[in-house]
This record gives C-alpha cells, sequence and structure tokens, in this order.
C-alpha cells in the first residue's frame, strides 16, 4: 500500500471536492472530476446518470446556501497502481451522503472518473 498516493488523493478531494461543496464552486470540481465522469445514482427507483456539467451547475455559486456546514469524513483509500476506489461520508446539517469513487492517475494527476452515492436524511 502506497501511503504517498493515498495521501495525496486524500489531499486533492479534501482541496478540490470538500471545498468545492462548501464553497459552491465548480472551478475545484474541474480540478478533480474528469471532463469524462460520471454520477450513477438511484432516482425514484431508477438508475440516473449525471456529467460533469450537470453536476457543477447544482453546485454554481448562484446556488450557494452559505447556512449548510459542510463535513467530509474519508472512511477508506484502496490503491492499486494508478487505480483508486474511496469511499467517504460528506454531510451538512440535513443530509449526509456516502460516496464510494473511483479515480485514476492520468499524466500525474488523481481524477475521479466515477461516483456512486447514497443520501440518507438526517
Amino acid at each position: 500500500m502506497n501511503k504517498d498516493e493515498q495521501k495525496a488523493i486524500r489531499d486533492a478531494i479534501m482541496r478540490f471536492y470538500h471545498v468545492g461543496h462548501a464553497l459552491y464552486d465548480p472551478a475545484l470540481y474541474h480540478q478533480i472530476l474528469h471532463p469524462d465522469w460520471k454520477f450513477f445514482l438511484i432516482e425514484d427507483g431508477n438508475l440516473r446518470i449525471v456529467d460533469r456539467e450537470e453536476f457543477c451547475e447544482w453546485y454554481h455559486p448562484d446556488n450557494i446556501r452559505p447556512e449548510l456546514e459542510w463535513e467530509t469524513n474519508i472512511d477508506n483509500i484502496d490503491v492499486t497502481g494508478d487505480l483508486a476506489a474511496v469511499k467517504l461520508s460528506i454531510e451538512h446539517q440535513h443530509i449526509k451522503y456516502i460516496d464510494y469513487l473511483n479515480l485514476m492517475k492520468i499524466e500525474g494527476i488523481w481524477w475521479i472518473v466515477h461516483k456512486l452515492s447514497h443520501e440518507i436524511p438526517k
């Protein structure tokens, strides 16, 4: 297990993914979500696939909710070569999300290429 790669992934997730949520800053998502990134979720019992641009619109500064206090906890990082799987929770006062992220190291950068998420109302 490569501790340096785990640290690089942890740092990138906190710097770009967590802060992207907290500040409603899509530019930060563009630093970690690969252009071909996809988000797979279940909506009304059906599979829904969201691309990066649609996801970024949800967190556009025009939609900012400053009352939300985001917290991210990384539960697990599993690295094999240039691939990684991460399980984390990201939450605010009203909802907790459990995210499963798949990452790939491409040209020296860890990119999130795939996301599954489960929503738990508080």
